[in-house]
This record gives structure tokens, C-alpha cells and sequence, in this order.
């Protein structure tokens, strides 16, 4: 990807100044510059693009969720401060896609171990994002990441209890994520049924 996102970023860069108010330009200028592991010249392309960008566009919802792992990347509080807006905002629209659900799961995570004193509150929003995940399920027509209405929720959610010290929980999650083959459950696993 390195190669073709370096020699497509002079095109999209041009793109971008010939058509100013145009959020898919951003979009894949911010979306080019965040896999060529550029997160931080990124944002200003991706805050653009969610500023431009209609709320019926095909590319909106992934761009959303690109744009909250990046902010999530960049993990400083004032990130942090930006997702909290951003998912409060895009709840009622994108909460009823996995993809969404499960980038929700790793904020709060984030946000309270950013500062657990201040968000211990948010402990049970880790759970609930990724139960919802799998009540969602795989939603493949809407474009989204394999795994978060499946196996990588259901693993996330044995993590969760295993840290949590509910332990058949956790066992119960990484053995639905086992069961669809998914390698880090499968060796969480057997370590949770070995201390049993």
C-alpha cells in the first residue's frame, strides 16, 4: 500500500485544492495519509471531510469510524475530548452498525484509562458497545471490518470479563471467538481454563 498511497497522494493533494468543499477529496487524502502511518497530518482531511461530507453519503459511515480510530491513535486528551464529541454527535445515526459500536468500545476503554478516577463511570459503556456488537452481528452489505459484529467483539468482551474477574464470562466469550477460529481467543482460552 506504501508505494501506490505515496504515488497517489500528489494527485489527491491536487484534488483537494481544485475542489475545496469536496469531503471524499478529504476523505481520501485523510484515509491515504492515516495507512501510510501519517495519523497526525491526517486529521486536519479527516475533521474536514466530517465537517463537509452529507449525511448521506455512501463513504460517511466509514470515514466517521477511520476518522475515531485515528483520534483514538493519537490518544492525547485532547483526542480523547474530540471522539467523546464525535460519537455523541454520530450515536443516533451510526449506532446501529457494528464497525461503530466497536470503535465506541475501544474509546471508552481509552477514555477511562486515561484517567480512571474521572471516568470510572464509563466502565459499563465497555460492555454494552460490545454485547451490542453481537446483538448487530456481521453486517457485510454495509462495507464494514470482518470480526466486530462477531468474533473480535465476543473476544474484546472475554478480555473485559477476564480483567474483571468474571471468569466463566470470559470463557463463554473467547469460546464463541474460538469457535469461528479466531486465534488470540483460542490462547486466551485455554490460559482462562487452565487457572480455573
Amino acid at each position: 500500500y506504501e508505494d501506490k498511497g505515496e504515488r497517489n497522494l500528489p494527485y489527491l493533494e491536487q484534488a483537494v485544492r481544485d475542489h475545496p468543499e469536496d469531503g471524499y477529496y478529504r476523505f481520501q487524502l485523510a484515509y491515504t495519509l492515516r495507512n501510510l502511518k501519517r495519523q497526525e497530518e491526517s486529521l486536519p482531511y479527516f475533521r474536514d471531510f466530517y465537517r463537509l461530507a452529507g449525511k448521506g453519503e455512501g463513504y460517511r459511515a466509514g470515514g466517521v469510524v477511520l476518522y475515531l480510530y485515528t483520534l483514538l491513535d493519537m490518544g492525547t486528551a485532547g483526542h480523547l475530548e474530540e471522539a467523546a464529541g464525535i460519537i455523541e454527535k454520530e450515536e443516533p445515526v451510526l449506532g446501529r452498525w457494528p464497525d461503530f459500536c466497536f470503535v465506541c468500545g475501544l474509546f471508552y476503554m481509552k477514555r477511562v484509562l486515561s484517567d480512571v478516577r474521572r471516568y470510572i463511570g464509563l466502565l459499563p459503556n465497555i460492555e454494552k458497545c460490545y454485547l451490542k456488537c453481537l446483538r448487530l452481528g456481521e453486517q457485510p452489505m454495509a462495507g464494514g471490518v470482518v470480526g466486530t459484529g462477531s468474533f473480535k467483539a465476543a473476544y474484546n468482551l472475554g478480555a473485559w470479563y477476564e480483567v474483571s474477574g468474571q471468569t466463566s464470562l470470559a470463557e463463554k466469550y473467547y469460546r464463541i471467538a474460538a469457535k469461528e477460529g479466531y486465534g488470540p481467543a483460542v490462547m486466551r482460552l485455554k490460559e482462562v481454563v487452565k487457572e480455573k
